[in-house]
């Protein structure tokens, strides 16, 4: 018989003796139901009935009594509108109650039926008392009556409600008889089921126990001795067969252990032959792979392990494995770590090899078990040398300057973090001086990049020399620099360092066989004064520096508020250029140029103009260094010419043939593509290039003297007019000046000025005008602004003038009316002289 059948004969068993107790519990169940079923049915709801019949004969004679009372209380005639509203709400109160009272009574009738007797007569007859009884008191109550009629109507309605609550009581007591019949017999019923219940249950649980014991206890011998052969398995007999002797899932189990004993004795045949295989593996492996015992020493290698470390296997094997580490006790807690932790251990160290060379290698390590015990581990030993100098150079690039090894601007600014953490927890003050080398871009534009990265060496190298090795110098980009000082006293060692920074910036270099005199400026912030955050001290730095070099350069400056209001001006005026030209809300002003002698007009002076809605007239003093220094010059300039060159030809057209002067920036004449930017505009306006006069400043020509040269052949090539404005205030040579291919040197007003108060200004005045004559120049004289200037420069046969005297610089459309005069008045002139 199979096992199966076997088990569930004896579940059946148990099923049936199950079933019969269900059987008996089911229909003692059923009797307790029907027990409680008839006192839920029959007494319940008629005690429900007889509480609501009760509860509605108390509200009548309460709302009664209450009438009553409210009645008794006012005189008929003297009744106030509050106790009227409260006879009225207890006149509808009681017939409320009167109304629920006959329902309830009429519930009862219908309810208290005991086979053929309804509900008990005198219940119904004391009720209909107890209405009527109510009414004639009320009745006797709203007629006034005497006292002895009130008592005696108020004693027959209490004898009726006392008549009517007996005769509740009776039925109440009459339901309870009967509730305590039925529940007698519910308990009755609750007894018998209980003893059916045990005698099914011990009949039918000692069968089922009986059959349950004979079937498992066979069962269980048979797999006892299966798990005896395990046991025997387990301890490493591979000869152990189970008997099969019956036709049933045991049976089948036994099979399977003897086919699994069979596999296993082959399994570990083949497990022999890997493991051979595996070790020659592990001999061949090119990673180190290291056993460790539990004490630390080492007690096998393989070959790759030998080649790695240069020890042979005999001097290797014994050693203590934490010797092999730079430093022994970072060893003692690796083997720690590997001895207290499950799983996978990974770290980087440093090892030293049998020549003394210390290798970085990453270490893998994992407890071995064996025979049950954990006694050794394995360790991998992988050589990442190369890695780790390949991560020091990406490290190097991405913190440090290439070309001076300093830190880089990433570097600094987490070094500027550092400091700023440290000074806020412990209330110190640290210092940042930022400083860029004066005049670098001449060395670079003259002798070379190569030549400026030289020079950046040599300077750092020099300012080095006086740092404290706790402060951080940086490159920042290009030449600028930046020195942080941390735990600074107070301002004053700062303007010591930066004096000794100035001092060693202003002695020569020594540069391709050439000495180079750069010098430097210097801005200096402190924290907290100038700010608490780096980015705000970083700012405020820049400024300071540019404030020293806007000041003349090979200085230092401490940041104030007011450069920080100069800046944020400059910014708010900045972005109101920029709107203005991308608006056109730009104009031109002109101001005549004047033939002395003649008093004809030659030429027109465009002049840029701003006026803005917020700022109000902004003089080109101020809006220009800012197009400059932003780069909106190119902008700007471009735009000046254009309507400059447009309203030049307008001017021919209309007869008046005129030149048109336009200042140009040193930085727009070498911005690449200037010249043919020129060379459209004329070819744009239509107009020929004799009419455009460019003026350029002395200092501007002289600072980049070479290339300008060059520039204003081509510009004389071209046929375009070409003046050197501000004469007289640069220093430029006469070689160069010879050189230069101008038209027009131009006398700056501060000598105009002098010319009617000082005599050696009138002399200045003749040795200009001798010069330019020398070299076929003309030589106009600006900021004219009286008769006796003009006079004086008549005497010192200056060939043209330009000032107030004559006319204000003035929009276009005076311009034109300017135009039409003088051009009138000089062929009135010349009409008069033909005249004669």
């Amino acid at each position: 018989m199979q096992l199966w059948l076997k088990l569930l004969l004896s579940y059946l068993a148990i099923i049936c003796a199950t079933v019969l107790i269900s059987i008996g519990g089911i229909s003692g169940a059923q009797k307790v139901r029907d027990s409680f079923y008839k006192v839920n049915k029959e007494v319940i709801p008629h005690l429900l009935v007889l509480k609501d019949l009760r509860y509605a004969g108390l509200r009548i004679v309460s709302s009664s009594m209450e009438y009553a009372f409210l009645t008794s209380v006012q005189p008929a005639e003297g009744e106030g509108k509050e106790a009227l509203q409260a006879k009225e709400e207890e006149v509808r109160l009681l017939e409320e109650g009167r109304a629920s009272f006959r329902n309830s009574l009429e519930l009862c009738s219908r309810t208290l039926v005991h086979g053929t007797e309804r509900m008990p007569r005198t219940l119904e007859l004391t009720g209909q008392a107890l209405l009527k009884q109510s009414r004639d008191y009320i009745a006797v109550v709203d007629a006034r009556g005497s006292a002895l009629q009130l008592i005696a109507a108020k004693e027959r309605f209490e004898q009726a409600e006392k008549d009517f609550l007996q005769a509740v009581n009776a039925a109440h007591d009459r339901e309870m008889a009967d509730l305590n019949v039925h529940l007698a017999a519910t308990l009755k019923s609750v007894s018998s089921a209980i003893v059916s219940a045990v005698v099914l249950s011990v009949v039918a649980l000692t069968a089922a126990l009986l059959l349950s014991v004979a079937v498992p206890y066979r069962i269980s011998r048979r797999i006892r001795i299966l798990k005896d052969a395990a046991a025997a398995v387990a301890a490493g007999k591979r000869d152990v067969v189970v008997p099969e002797t019956e036709h049933d899932e045991i049976t089948a189990v036994s099979i399977s252990f003897n086919t699994m004993v069979q596999r296993l004795r082959d399994s570990e045949e083949r497990l022999n032959s890997t493991n051979k295989y595996l070790d020659s593996i592990i001999a061949t492996m090119p990673e180190a792979l290291t056993v460790v015992s539990r004490e630390g020493g080492i007690l096998d290698v393989n070959r790759a392990t030998v080649e790695v470390f240069g020890f042979a296997r005999k001097d290797m094997v014994g050693r203590d494995f934490a010797g092999l580490f730079v430093d022994p006790s970072l060893g003692d807690d690796f083997i720690a770590a590997v001895l207290r932790q499950e799983g996978l251990v990974e770290r980087e160290a440093s090892l030293v090899t049998e020549d003394g060379r210390a290798i970085h290698v990453q270490l893998s390590a994992t407890m071995l078990e064996s025979s049950g015990k954990k006694d050794r581990f394995l360790c991998l030993s992988h050589d990442i040398t190369l890695r780790k100098q390949a991560e020091l150079e990406v490290h190097n690039l991405a913190y440090f300057d290439q070309l001076t090894g300093l830190a880089n601007r990433t570097l600094f600014y987490d070094r500027c973090s550092q400091a700023l953490a440290r000074a806020k927890r412990y209330g110190e003050m640290f210092a940042v001086l930022f400083f860029d080398l004066d005049h670098f871009k001449d060395v670079n534009d003259t002798l070379g990049h190569h030549a400026g990265d030289q020079l950046l060496q040599l300077v750092v190298q020099r300012f080095r020399t006086i740092m404290r090795a706790s402060d951080t110098f940086a490159r920042l980009g290009g030449d600028e620099f930046a020195l942080l000082c941390c735990q600074v006293s107070g301002g004053d060692g700062i303007a010591k360092l930066a004096e000794k920074l100035l001092d060693l910036g202003k002695q020569p270099f020594e540069v391709e066989n050439r000495q180079i005199y750069s010098g430097a400026s210097i801005g200096i912030v402190l924290f907290p004064e100038d700010g608490d955050d780096i980015a705000t001290l970083l700012k405020n730095g820049d400024l300071a520096m540019y404030a020293a070099k806007s000041a003349g350069g090979n200085r230092y400056q401490y940041f104030s508020k007011g450069l920080n209001q100069q800046a944020q001006e400059r910014v708010a005026l900045e972005a109101a250029l920029r709107d203005a030209l991308k608006n056109d809300r730009l104009t031109l002003h002109y101001q005549p140029q004047l033939e002395l002698r003649e008093g004809r007009v030659v030429a027109m002076e465009a002049l840029a103009r701003w006026h803005d809605d917020t700022l109000g007239m902004v003089s080109p003093a101020r809006f220009i260094p800012i197009a400059e220094q932003t780069g909106l010059i190119h902008e700007l300039g471009a735009w000046v010419l254009r309507e400059a060159c447009t309203q030049c030809k307008r001017w021919h057209q209309e007869g008046y043939q005129v030149t048109v002067s336009v200042n140009v920036s040193i930085k727009q004449m070498m911005q690449e593509g200037f010249s043919e930017m020129v060379v459209g505009t004329l070819l744009e306006a239509g107009l020929e290039p004799k009419y455009l006069d460019l003026e350029l400043t002395e200092s501007m020509l002289m600072e980049k003297a070479a290339e300008s040269v060059a520039l204003l052949r081509m510009f004389k090539s071209l046929g375009v007019q070409v003046s050197i404005d501000d004469f007289g205030t640069g220093y430029s040579s006469l070689s160069y000046l010879k050189n230069f291919s101008v038209d027009r040197i131009k006398i700056d007003q501060s000598f105009v000025r002098d010319v009617t108060v000082r005599d050696d200004a009138v002399g200045i005045i003749k040795a200009i005008v001798a010069i330019g004559h020398s070299m076929g120049l003309k030589v106009i004289a600006e900021g004219v602004e009286s008769q006796e200037e003009e006079e004086k420069l008549l005497l010192c046969k200056c060939d043209q003038v330009q000032g107030y005297l004559h006319a204000r610089p003035m929009p276009a459309a005076e311009a034109d009316a300017f135009l039409r005069d003088a051009f009138a008045r000089t062929a009135f002139r010349a009409g008069e002289e033909a005249a004669l």
